[in-house]
């Protein structure tokens, strides 16, 4: 009796240690079960809200001519890459794509990625426009929603959006250089215009860029020096191509046009010692320069760019043709400015050259180089849609039949 006893002991006692046990285990599992499903939730809610918030980017960048097909979220897509996502295209809205013209780039961006990190919870489009304040942008986008609301379903409105959203997409590039002041070469408007970082714009001029098989390339770099006087090194196939024939008719041509002939180390070379018959666009070892002076092809000021391309701005010798001539593509690649004195000045910061300069044309001057303060920023860019100062909408001629 006393041996049943204690076996039943034993056995209620081993009872609630297995009852203790499994309840545990029931317990943890529900516990776990509870966890999991919590963690189900906040992950189906923090999915929701990254497609929500990816959603509205997405809206907005809509809303300023950005593509935002490439954003599309897929059915089976993480939060991860949601986030990635929403990021580069947060990334895109302040800082636009490179424009595919570009041919150079020298100037070193200067990209902030550390505020999308900050909007990862909540889409604020304050935080995406804070850097966005540059006034022929707003005055573009403006348009853009004009044209978009009352053109649906034209084709030659549908053009004309895609037009402005190129140069949209320019003008965001310009902040990953975060400039103070720069100057923007629009080759279809033939003109320059010099903004700061709220778009104010200074010394309005007009430019002669390159003709149609002799364009200007897009880039951006800027300014290095400033040269007075300075000497035009003919390019090798304007030496070759154009002036040989007509030196190899008559000799004088080099005289009348005060080219200098140079050898290989750069000493001048009497031109009556030259048999001119016996060269060509192949051979040809000399280089040809022109005398510096107020029939120097490049006028009296040349703005150094920096670029492999032998691309520069500079004054000319014919400066009627701003006035009497509406054809501003007529150079061999670089760009004529009209206003090449007070440009300097303003590069320079302060007046070097006095308003007489243009009109003294002393002789036989050697050019003179003249450091810039800093570094002056160039865009040369090539958009159809632009606004002008007063705001208004202009489309200009497709020069290069770069448009399609």
């Amino acid at each position: 009796m006393e041996n049943r006893k204690i076996w039943i002991g034993v056995a209620v006692l081993a009872g609630l240690i297995v009852l203790f046990f499994v309840g545990r285990e029931l317990v943890t599992w529900q516990q776990k079960k509870q966890v999991a499903k919590q963690d189900q939730q906040q992950a189906a809610q923090s999915l929701a809200q990254a497609k929500q918030s990816l959603h509205q980017v997405c809206q907005y960048a809509d809303s300023v001519g950005i593509d935002t097909s490439r954003y599309a979220v897929t059915g089976t897509m993480a939060i991860d890459e949601i986030t990635k996502k929403a990021a580069q295209l947060m990334m895109e809205v302040r800082y636009g794509k490179k424009p595919s013209r570009i041919e150079f780039s020298g100037l070193p961006e200067a990209i902030d990625s550390s505020w999308v990190a900050k909007m990862d919870t909540a889409f604020s489009a304050t935080d995406l426009t804070r850097d966005l304040s540059f006034t022929p942008y707003n005055q573009l986008v403006k348009h853009y929603s004009r044209l978009r609301s009352q053109g649906k379903g034209s084709p030659a409105v549908a053009d004309s959006l895609r037009l402005i959203r190129q140069t949209l997409n320019f003008y965001r590039y310009i902040n990953r250089f975060d400039p103070d002041k720069f100057v923007v070469v629009n080759i279809p408007a033939g003109e320059l215009n010099v903004f700061d970082r709220k778009g104010q714009r200074f010394l309005p001029m007009k430019v002669v860029a390159g003709k149609k098989d002799k364009r200007t390339p897009c880039m951006t770099t800027y300014i290095k020096d400033i040269v007075a006087y300075p000497y035009w090194n003919v390019p090798k196939s304007i030496a070759t191509k154009e002036m040989l024939p007509k030196i190899q008719k008559n000799v004088s041509f080099l005289s009348s046009q005060n080219l200098q002939v140079l050898d290989s180390r750069d000493r001048e070379v009497d031109p009556d010692e030259i048999d001119w018959e016996s060269l060509s666009e192949t051979n040809f070892p000399y280089r040809i320069r022109q005398a510096s002076g107020c029939d120097n092809s490049l006028g009296l000021i040349k703005f150094d760019l920096e670029n492999p391309l032998a691309i520069y701005l500079h004054d000319t010798n014919g400066r009627d043709i701003f006035t009497l001539s509406d054809d501003r593509w007529r150079s061999h690649g670089c760009v004529r400015v009209q206003k090449p004195v007070e440009l300097a000045n303003f590069v320079l910061g302060k007046q070097t050259f006095d308003a007489g300069f243009m009109n003294r044309c002393l002789i036989d001057q050697k050019p003179q180089t003249l450091a810039i303060p800093k570094r002056f920023p160039v865009f040369i860019t090539y958009n159809i849609a632009d606004v002008d100062a007063a705001g208004r909408l202009h489309f200009y001629n497709d020069v290069y039949g770069l448009g399609n």
